[in-house]
């Protein structure tokens, strides 16, 4: 449970970097659609990584995929907070 923290973060820059290229192929995507292919991203790295928040901090959910799903949001909103302080370090 230690390394769960240190896991999401990694994760949640993968998410960034990964929402960053797809930003790049396509520049004029809507702002609505960056914030659910972020969601998209974190759920798939959540799932393909068998990571699961709730599940190593012993938190019982009916249903598995819930638990990567969860996981997934919590990676997507991760990846604006790591935007958030990459572009305030830069204006520095």
């Amino acid at each position: 449970m230690e390394t769960l923290p240190h896991t999401v973060i990694a994760l949640a820059l993968l998410s960034e970097v990964l929402t960053n290229f797809v930003k790049t192929l396509v520049p004029n995507l809507d702002k609505a659609y960056i914030t659910t292919i972020a969601g998209i991203l974190g759920i798939m790295l959540a799932w393909l990584t068998d990571v699961g928040v709730f599940h190593d901090l012993g938190i019982p959910l009916k249903y598995p995929f819930l638990d990567y799903f969860l996981t997934g949001v919590i990676i997507s909103r991760g990846a604006n907070i790591v935007h958030d302080l990459a572009k305030k370090l830069n204006e520095d």
